[in-house]
């Protein structure tokens, strides 16, 4: 930051050169003091004056400083004025006065002068002399005293100036401002004193406009992660600045200042600009960024123009003023042209695109910690499974038994570090795990893994090779014995069987891997045979909400309700299951579907899914999400209840009018349905396509109607009343039609051929006869 001012003044080169050949033969051009004496009177005043006036004196002859110009010699104060009259009469005594009398007359008197020549002086010598007033020494017009004297409302000063290098201007500054009564004035101190505050008043003023600046943009798109996200590429603007300006070495000053509020304005606008036109890509997939980039590149040739012009101005002032203008602007282009998109993107957009759920800040953060934490309590485990273990003078039983609980209660506390998974352990049959057995469960997260590893410290995994060979938690899954199924169980018996009699269970996964969805896969035979081979029981676990909590492909850990209840053993003697693994597989399979169902009847209950349903309209347009969010409140428990009307695989054509909302919901609710929707209205179509549930459910949307009428559904859903005249070619399609909130009147459908078979709260049922 630049505090001298005389550098922004316009100076012609000739004048530069004048003033610099002058400076080193004078000291004209030297810095100037202003020294003020002050006090409550003149007399005061004038004492401290010739104080400094003798100091002066001294330093200049001691070349301390190069010159002074002071009254200090001139006005003396009324005690120093009578100290001289009493200095004077103690000098000329009586004696000297009659001495020097007697002397001048008989010298003159030879050179011929007359005795009265001298009385002037005599009488003048003989004079009783007595001090003045400052008002009498103001009178002598002829030393301008009043340019250095001042008076008001009883407070005195009397002012002198001093010339100094600037090499003495520090050092001179801080004696005199050392002294009582004196206040030394340093004019380009004084400037520097005011552009410092000046600096930090534009700093808390840009502080206080950034905080502005926040609660716009939340009060404009009520997201704080959008906020965030627009806030970045502005304050990155002005770092981005702030350094092209540090590598030319540009300082900022008073204009400059001005300036940059411009800047901090320029890139408000641009961010609200390119905010608004990703969020409406984002909300119905069109492109207009085009249009928005145009106004932004309009707003900055206009500035060009009207500063940027100022470039070619030889007054440093305008040109300083012009070129901060030219490198913000220009900053804010590029940042909002290239660094925003890919921000905005990689944060929103894109996650969509891939059918994860956008970010939400705190889900995002308690997702990083969570995973920090178990990536760093993996390799601290690993090291010391590596390190410390086996130098601990402890037997190896004991050592593994501590090292496995330790392990267990690790997998514990991961679960819990984030409190927006509420867990829930349902252990109606008392299991302890105590006694070895096979541990079946459905396996669609992550953290299905810690939920089982938390159950019992006596547990072995059957894990994937990416596990096994981990460089973060390798060592330790090595350590405890966990077995790598891409060996194959048949070479592996020998090593599970030594667990097993040791008083381990063995957990797998028999999905084999992650499905998709909360819908359980086939069951792969593995896990049957082990138990065949050693004759263990079998422990059904069944995991509900992890899907939801942490979906495939995904890091973030979402607000969720895990519940894990583990069924009752099924005994080696047990043959409801069937003779053989084979036959164990498909019956245990089907019982364990079974049991999944009645726990998510129980569970999922109408409001469920409808916080995953509005998550997916996050960052929309606000007039969208509002429309949802009132439709989901009058209609959620009617969605709910058709449930009971369209089977888990059914084939759907749907006749709306909202924005996916409901065609999301029964995907959700049953993922192996085939959803094919419609819409009237080209707007609220085109905002359905880019839900990012459509990518992982089998969702599709019609651009024409006509499309859909050569295929047969298992039911043809209508929520709007639009579809009146639909009808005729609809019917052809199915054999049954589910009306929504009176969409069709009941006369129309009879008319087709169609009864109604039920009629409960807004739905109505028709069946073709």
């Amino acid at each position: 930051f630049n505090n001298d001012l005389s550098q922004l003044n316009f100076v012609p080169k000739e004048i530069k050169a004048a003033e610099k050949d002058l400076e080193e033969s004078t000291s004209l051009t030297s810095k100037t003091i202003y020294v003020a004496s002050y006090g409550n009177s003149m007399e005061e005043v004038l004492q401290s004056n010739s104080k400094l006036f003798a100091d002066l004196s001294k330093e200049k002859q001691q070349d301390k400083i190069l010159n002074f110009s002071s009254v200090g010699g001139i006005m003396l104060s009324q005690k120093e004025q009578q100290q001289k009259i009493d200095k004077w009469n103690s000098f000329w005594d009586a004696n000297k006065k009659q001495f020097l009398q007697s002397q001048l007359l008989a010298e003159g008197s030879k050179l011929g002068f007359k005795p009265t020549t001298y009385t002037a002086f005599f009488d003048h010598l003989n004079v009783s002399f007595k001090p003045i007033s400052a008002q009498d020494y103001l009178k002598i017009q002829a030393l301008q005293l009043k340019e250095f004297v001042t008076e008001k409302n009883g407070f005195f000063t009397i002012s002198t100036l001093v010339k100094v290098t600037p090499q003495q201007r520090d050092r001179f500054v801080k004696s005199a401002t050392a002294k009582n009564n004196l206040i030394a004035i340093d004019r380009q101190q004084m400037n520097e004193t005011f552009f410092s505050t000046l600096k930090t008043d534009f700093n808390s003023l840009v502080n206080y406009s950034f905080v502005a600046v926040i609660l716009i943009l939340f009060f404009f798109f009520r997201r704080l992660e959008l906020v965030i996200v627009s806030c970045i590429p502005i304050a990155l603007t002005g770092i981005v600045t702030a350094g092209i300006m540090g590598i030319f070495g540009i300082q900022m000053n008073i204009f400059s200042m001005i300036v940059c509020t411009l800047i901090f304005g320029h890139g408000v606008d641009f961010s609200i600009f390119m905010t608004s036109a990703l969020q409406k890509e984002y909300t119905s997939g069109k492109n207009e960024i085009a249009i928005y980039r145009t106004s932004i590149i309009l707003a900055v040739i206009t500035t060009i123009l009207g500063i940027g012009a100022m470039i070619f101005a030889e007054h440093p002032a305008l040109r300083s003023i012009s070129l901060v203008s030219l490198i913000g602007v220009f900053a804010a282009l590029i940042i909002t042209f290239i660094f925003y998109p890919i921000l905005f993107k990689l944060f929103i957009s894109n996650r969509s695109k891939k059918g994860n759920p956008p970010f939400v800040l705190r889900t995002f953060i308690h997702g990083i910690i969570s995973f920090a934490y178990y990536g760093l309590g993996g390799i601290l485990m690993s090291l010391f499974s590596i390190t410390i273990m086996p130098i601990l003078p402890i037997n190896e039983k004991t050592k593994m038994k501590g090292f496995r609980y330790f392990i267990s209660k690790f997998m514990k506390s991961v679960l819990y570090s984030n409190p927006f998974i509420h867990k829930k352990v349902v252990n109606q049959f008392n299991e302890t795990f105590d006694k070895p057995a096979i541990i079946v469960a459905n396996h669609s997260s992550f953290i299905d893994i810690l939920a089982m590893g938390m159950l019992s410290p006596k547990i072995i995994f059957l894990v994937n090779d990416w596990v096994y060979n981990s460089p973060i938690f390798g060592g330790t899954v090595r350590k405890a014995g966990f077995y790598p199924v891409s060996e194959g169980l048949e070479g592996g018996v020998e090593h599970l069987r030594q667990k097993v009699e040791e008083g381990y269970s063995l957990m797998i996964f028999p999905e084999g891997t992650r499905s998709e969805s909360n819908q359980i896969k086939r069951f792969h035979k593995g896990a049957f045979y082990l138990a065949e081979e050693f004759n263990l029981d079998i422990i059904p676990v069944v995991i509900h909400g992890a899907s939801e909590a942490i979906p495939k492909g995904d890091f973030v850990i979402h607000n969720s309700h895990l519940t894990i209840t583990i069924l009752e053993r099924i005994a080696p003697d047990n043959l409801s299951f069937g003779k053989n693994y084979t036959e164990r597989t498909k019956q245990i399979s089907v019982f364990f579907k079974e049991e999944y169902r009645k726990i998510r009847e129980k569970l999922e209950r109408p409001d469920y899914f409808k916080k995953m349903v509005l998550h997916s309209f996050d960052y929309k347009e606000t007039e969208i999400v509002n429309s949802v969010k009132t439709d989901l409140k009058k209609n959620l428990e009617t969605y709910y209840c058709l449930n009971k009307h369209l089977s888990a695989k059914a084939k759907i054509l749907h006749l709306s009018n909202d924005y996916g909302q409901l065609d999301v919901l029964l995907a959700l609710q049953e993922p192996q349905r085939k959803i094919t929707s419609y819409n009237i209205d080209e707007e609220k179509l085109a905002v359905s396509k880019t839900n990012y549930i459509v990518t992982k459910r089998k969702i599709s949307y019609l651009d024409q109607l006509e499309v859909a009428f050569p295929n047969q559904y298992d039911a043809v859903l209508i929520s709007d009343a639009h579809y009146k005249n639909d009808l005729e070619k609809v019917i052809s399609t199915t054999s049954t039609i589910i009306a929504l909130n009176n969409s069709i009147s009941k006369d129309s459908l009879i008319n087709f051929g169609f009864e109604c078979v039920l009629e409960e709260d807004s739905i109505i049922v028709f069946k073709k006869k």
